[in-house]
């Protein structure tokens, strides 16, 4: 990792949702019950409980034999789901901001005691650090890997993609404690200037479009990216989930500026 990604991630944490995480014994707090220090019910007791959580102020009381029950500690299973599709390789700047959330993911998840895994979205796990970019558009959002039920899962794409975002979205956030999207733009691609005619060349499919890419173009793509970026948003919160949309740029900016703001990050103090 470079030392300035380093520095970048150091003042931040992944804002963990509470009480229904799933994973290995660990310690951050799950929904089930355990040997935490956090208090969670009482239940009768049953022969062969563990005599050590008896409630003994309970029972002076009411001659009852209960047990204090506290919630279980696990470490947080984190599934980072990456669209490695033609348009997030779409600059130079564009590709080193998706590494750059990746791997301060991963560290991130590691920071909370969590098991983290790297898909690819229509692939398998990511093996080594370099992201496999494909020159063709990608295929869904949904990993060939199954996803692990109870994972805190982070979704890193553009949507620039010819798929049912909505639908996809949803079967993302099925069955898991807090889904957060991201959506990565390149400074271009967000708020295009000006440039007159030009033949554009699609970064996924090869094909090659003239145009004049002056004031009612532009007007026609912003309020098409406008409408894209709303429908993720929308369907995300829907879900319960958090949402971000991310300029590429320095790491720094991009956690603080718009991870931090959309509740996906909080100060690690």
């Amino acid at each position: 990792m470079r030392p300035e990604l380093a520095q970048a991630l150091a003042p931040y944490r992944v804002r963990m949702p509470r009480g229904n995480l799933r994973g290995p014994a660990g310690e951050r707090l799950g929904a089930g019950t355990g040997a935490s220090l956090e208090f969670m019910d009482h239940r009768e007791y049953s022969p062969g409980d563990d005599l050590r959580h008896i409630d003994w102020r309970a029972y002076a009381r009411s001659d009852k034999l209960e047990l204090r029950l506290y919630r279980e500690e696990i470490s947080p299973w984190f599934d980072i789901l990456v669209d490695v599709s033609g348009s997030m390789n779409y600059s130079d700047g564009k590709a080193r901001a998706l590494a750059d959330l990746v791997h301060a993911f991963e560290a991130w998840a590691l920071q909370a005691g969590g098991k983290a895994r790297t898909l690819l979205c229509g692939g398998g796990q990511l093996q080594g650090e370099t992201l496999p970019f494909t020159d063709g558009p990608g295929t869904g959002l949904q990993p060939l890997v199954p996803l692990r039920q109870g994972s805190l899962r982070i979704l890193i794409s553009d949507f620039l993609i010819d798929i049912e975002i909505v639908q996809e979205l949803r079967r993302l956030a099925a069955a898991c404690p807090c889904l957060y999207v991201i959506q990565l733009l390149d400074p271009w691609e967000a708020d295009p200037t000006p440039l007159g005619p030009r033949t554009l060349v699609d970064a996924e499919s090869g094909e090659r479009l003239s145009l004049d890419l002056s004031g009612g173009a532009l007007q026609r793509y912003r309020r098409r990216l406008r409408a894209l970026c709303d429908e993720v948003e929308q369907t995300t919160r829907g879900s319960g989930g958090f949402y971000a949309r991310v300029i590429a740029g320095e790491a720094s900016n991009m956690f603080g500026e718009a991870l931090m703001p959309q509740g996906i990050l909080e100060p690690l103090h």
